[in-house]
């Protein structure tokens, strides 16, 4: 009778043991760790705040620092964004891109100097008159403070002043300053044509700039993600200006009508003037509000008939601020007036009067970007 043979057990290296023994990989459950030994703790993520706050804090100072640079090239990227979206439409679209963007900024630049030019003379002549008016304006000014506090430093500084002895035979001559055209025309006239030829360049070869940084987007996502940003921002920001305009136009003529009435003199350079600061909102309706006052004080007699230029500019902004422009606008481009007020303290402090034409639709590009991006939905939030 045969004997069986006895199989020899699987070793390494045979193909049998291969086969029968598992092989380690994913689908293995974890290992554990014997009981003695400790898991080394997970990191923390790292804190980029104190990153992001040395670069805003630089990208400020740059700001400041290089004001005379950077304006210009912000200025006539707004110009550009402005008047993007007319290129694209008929009959400017079947043009050549120069020719289509020298008709926009000759047409620009032509409504601002019809205006400048027809409105020059009547403000020249209330530039010489400031110096008057103040002194026209004073009694009743002092008038109205006399109910208040007596007791206050100003006040008390301004009786001295009055209550100083003048010896016979003086006189006094208020003249207004004299500016120096001279001197002031090249540093006014540089950046002006820096913006336009700028705004122009931007308007001729804006397009294919865009399409060169594009292509520098890594993935297909985040090129189509660039473009719609650039897009939404050319058409919201061209949208909200221009009814941001249309409103401030309408409120312009309704308070050239008001002064007229009153009998104030040149209402149509008040009318004007009121649209244009109405273009910063919040601080520009105080500060006409503010000349109007003093203007009110220098041409009427009693303090009632002298607060109604002002009063009647304040009511038709706020029917202007709180109801027309919102039905035109919608909610979509609504921003907190906190963040307005905060956002023009600070762009008028890095670069002035120009700040604050700029600070508007830098911070409507802001909400637009967040409203795109994941990560900046929150800051969207809170500017609204």
């Amino acid at each position: 009778m045969a004997r069986r043979r006895r199989r020899r057990p699987a070793e390494p290296g045979d193909v049998a043991y291969e086969e029968a023994t598992p092989q380690s990989g994913a689908d293995d459950p974890p290992r554990r760790p014997p009981p003695g030994e400790r898991t080394p703790p997970r990191r923390p993520p790292a804190d980029n705040r104190p990153l992001w706050l040395l670069l805003l804090a630089v990208a400020l100072y740059t700001c400041y620092l290089a004001s005379s640079l950077i304006l210009p090239i912000v200025l006539a990227g707004f110009i550009a964004m402005l008047l993007a979206p007319l290129m694209r439409r008929a009959p400017l679209r079947w043009l050549p891109r120069g020719v289509s963007a020298l008709l926009l900024m000759a047409a620009l630049l032509g409504t601002i100097g019809a205006v400048g030019t027809f409105l020059a003379a009547p403000a020249a002549d209330w530039v010489r008159k400031v110096p008057f008016v103040m002194r026209e304006a004073a009694p009743k000014l002092r008038a109205m403070v006399e109910p208040f506090e007596q007791a206050t430093q100003a006040r008390q500084s301004l009786g001295r002043l009055a209550s100083e002895p003048v010896t016979p035979g003086e006189r006094v001559v208020v003249q207004p300053p004299q500016p120096d055209l001279l001197d002031a025309t090249p540093r006014v006239l540089g950046p002006v044509l820096a913006v336009i030829l700028l705004g122009f360049s931007f308007l001729v070869y804006g397009d294919d700039l865009l399409r060169k940084l594009l292509e520098l987007r890594p993935t297909r996502a985040q090129k189509t993600l660039t473009a719609g940003i650039v897009q939404q921002i050319q058409s919201d920001l061209s949208r909200y200006m221009l009814t941001i305009s249309a409103t401030s136009s309408v409120l312009g003529a309704a308070t050239g009508l008001w002064l007229w009435y009153l009998g104030v003199p040149d209402p149509l350079l008040w009318g004007v003037l009121a649209a244009m600061l109405n273009l910063t909102p919040i601080l520009g309706p105080l500060l006409m509000a503010l000349m109007l006052a003093l203007v009110g004080l220098s041409q009427f007699d009693t303090l009632g008939a002298a607060m109604l230029p002002a009063a009647g500019f304040l009511a038709l902004n706020a029917v202007e601020s709180q109801v027309l422009t919102p039905a035109v606008l919608g909610r979509t481009m609504r921003i907190n007036p906190l963040a307005i007020i905060l956002w023009l303290l600070l762009w008028g402090w890095l670069w002035g009067v120009a700040g604050l034409l700029v600070a508007v639709p830098m911070l409507v590009c802001l909400k637009i970007v967040a409203e795109a991006v994941d990560d900046w939905r929150a800051w969207a939030r809170l500017l609204e």
